[in-house]
């Protein structure tokens, strides 16, 4: 068999989930809503002007920045997953949004023309891509003079036990996710404050900002988490997938006394933190 690369193993891993991801939509965007709010606020949509939203996933964020652009704007909402895109596309016909244009479009290499764009957000993606020097590059490149960029990404596992928690549990059972979750590429490899202004340093833009926004994620028991988690989770959904029930069965057991300490009258309540860029 031959190999595949990063690109097209994080394609499949995502193409995989992409069905979960337009089921969980409105729960995936409402647990860190106040990230979402803070990326439109720091981009600044006008009437008229064109966003580009990256790595857009099902589109949510986005469509917040559209309702600020108005009839005469337009945003692009773009995935470089096509099964993102269609769901994306199903949601904003769902809203009314007639100023969404769904493309499908790599970050790596976006086909846009220079200076094309008075805004750019990416919500939990960029993190994500393989190659993040280029993709800031090409963002750079696509923004218009004085145009604004802003992205969120997961900060330290630590930070994020209800992410964290359930790839302890997996680990501890010898079922490693693929991938190392610190290099680019890896749902932490964003997670650092210094990171972020270096990398979009490199990428030209003089104007960097960075701060921490926290919240809480919700689920309605452990059950309720380990559905959540392994359905939307991209690799380790595809990886508990490959799992038989005993394995699964161990997993879980392990699992169940970690997610004790987060729990409030049978449900869990745990702790995010995100990581906000403005980058101008």
């Amino acid at each position: 068999m031959t190999p595949i690369g990063p690109a097209q193993e994080s394609l499949q891993h995502w193409s995989a989930v992409a069905p979960a991801w337009e089921s969980y939509r409105d729960r995936l965007f409402q647990e860190a809503r106040p990230v979402s709010e803070r990326l439109v606020d720091e981009v600044d949509p006008q009437p008229g002007q064109t966003v580009l939203e990256v790595t857009a996933g099902p589109g949510e964020t986005g469509f917040l920045a559209a309702r600020r652009l108005g009839p005469t704007g337009r945003l692009i909402s773009s995935d470089f997953v096509p099964a993102m895109v269609e769901a994306a596309q199903r949601g904003a016909e769902r809203q009314g949004l007639d100023n969404v244009e769904c493309r499908v479009l790599d970050a790596q290499q976006i086909d846009l023309p220079d200076d094309s764009v008075d805004g750019v957000l990416s919500r939990f993606g960029l993190m994500l891509v393989p190659e993040q020097e280029r993709a800031m590059g090409e963002i750079r490149r696509v923004l218009r003079p004085g145009g604004r960029f802003a992205y969120a990404t997961w900060g330290p596992p630590d930070r994020n036990p209800w992410l964290f928690q359930i790839v302890l549990a997996l680990l501890q059972n010898g079922h490693a996710p693929p991938g190392d979750p610190f290099a680019p590429g890896g749902v932490f490899s964003l997670s650092a404050p210094d990171r972020n202004r270096e990398l979009a340093t490199a990428g030209g833009f003089t104007d960097v900002e960075v701060e921490e926004v926290t919240g809480v994620m919700r689920f309605d028991s452990p059950d309720d988490y380990w559905t959540f988690n392994t359905s939307v989770a991209g690799p380790v959904a595809q990886l508990v997938a490959s799992l038989d029930a005993d394995q699964v069965g161990a997993i879980r057991a392990t699992l169940g006394p970690s997610l004790a300490p987060f729990e409030q009258d049978g449900k869990l309540e745990m702790p995010w933190l995100s990581v906000v860029t403005r980058a101008a």
